[in-house]
């Protein structure tokens, strides 16, 4: 069997995805597939080849041993190797199986629907004239009505351009006289600083290196040291980054802002108790209850509990 057949590497090869060993469980896929085993080459010995073949502290074997192991599929089977490869070459990769769905005349054939299925099938939204309107409220042609939404829009709070780097550290401190590893990668998040060149991973490396070593934060002069460090990996002068950094000012936060609802917050659109400022439960003219002579009030009420007089 020539090693230089350029098929059967290419069949190995699907075999493997973009692997360049393959494992056991395609080791015996690749025999069911082509049809190898028989009574005389059961799935156990393909098993028992593939540990025979592999090294021995490997879960995985190269194409050479692959080769190897086809020599012993035909030894077991009595044929030749040539005769092992041609079956392989000729089933081309793996195989894959799935089950078809039968065809069914009143699914498939969309003539055959009646009723609501005609018309394109149910629907849990009611076909409702847009323009109705409901109770007092009047309508406006030209303001499209607006429905609660989960959605949410961003928005984020920026700052100043600083005047300092002092000024920005305080900022992101706190007004603290120190900041953590956590505020350090913020603040180059914020500023805009990171890319490429500099990633995330190297603001926590260079945080590392900066402070004491057994400290968890690091001082203002320490911060300086850190900006030094960043321009380096960026392969920029100090002031181009502390320029870009000063522009940014502060800390940016962002946060969610709710869209606008036309009939929760357009008071004049409010009807029934809702137009009277909402419902309560103290009782006009009742007050608030002061002693428990009150609760034992037995005087004539209404059936809400209102006195009638």
């Amino acid at each position: 069997m020539e090693s230089s057949n350029s098929s059967l590497k290419h069949v190995f090869d699907s075999y493997n995805g973009t692997a360049k060993t393959m494992e056991g469980k395609n080791f015996v896929k690749l025999a069911k597939d082509c049809k190898i085993i028989d009574k005389k080459l059961t799935a156990t010995d393909v098993d028992l080849i593939f540990a025979k073949i592999k090294d021995k502290s490997e879960r995985k074997i190269t194409y050479a041993q692959f080769e190897k192991g086809l020599e012993f599929f035909a030894e077991k089977k009595g044929c030749t190797p040539a005769d092992i490869v041609e079956k392989i070459l000729a089933t081309g990769g793996p195989q894959f199986s799935g089950t078809q769905a039968d065809h069914v005349k009143f699914h498939d054939d969309k003539s055959l629907y009646t009723g609501v299925y005609a018309q394109g099938g149910p629907t849990n939204v009611d076909q409702i004239n847009p323009t109705v309107t409901f109770g007092s409220a009047p309508h406006n042609d030209e303001e499209e009505e607006k429905v609660p939404t989960k959605r949410m829009a961003q928005m984020s709070v920026n700052n100043n351009p600083a005047g300092s780097l002092k000024e920005v550290f305080e900022g992101f401190t706190g007004g603290a006289a120190e900041m953590d590893g956590k505020t350090f990668a913020k603040m180059s998040k914020d500023t805009k600083i990171l890319d490429k060149a500099l990633t995330a991973t190297d603001i926590d490396l260079i945080f590392a290196k900066v402070k004491d070593k057994a400290a968890r934060k690091i001082n203002y002069a320490q911060f300086q040291k850190g900006i030094e460090e960043c321009a380096t990996k960026k392969k920029i002068t100090f002031e181009q980054l502390e320029e870009k950094i000063l522009a940014v000012g502060g800390p940016v936060f962002t946060g969610t802002k709710t869209d606008k609802v036309k009939f929760h917050d357009d008071k004049s659109l409010y009807t029934g108790v809702y137009a009277q400022g909402g419902p309560s439960t103290i009782d006009a003219g009742n007050g608030m209850i002061s002693d428990i002579s009150q609760l034992c009030d037995r005087s004539d009420a209404n059936v809400r509990g209102v006195k009638k007089h």
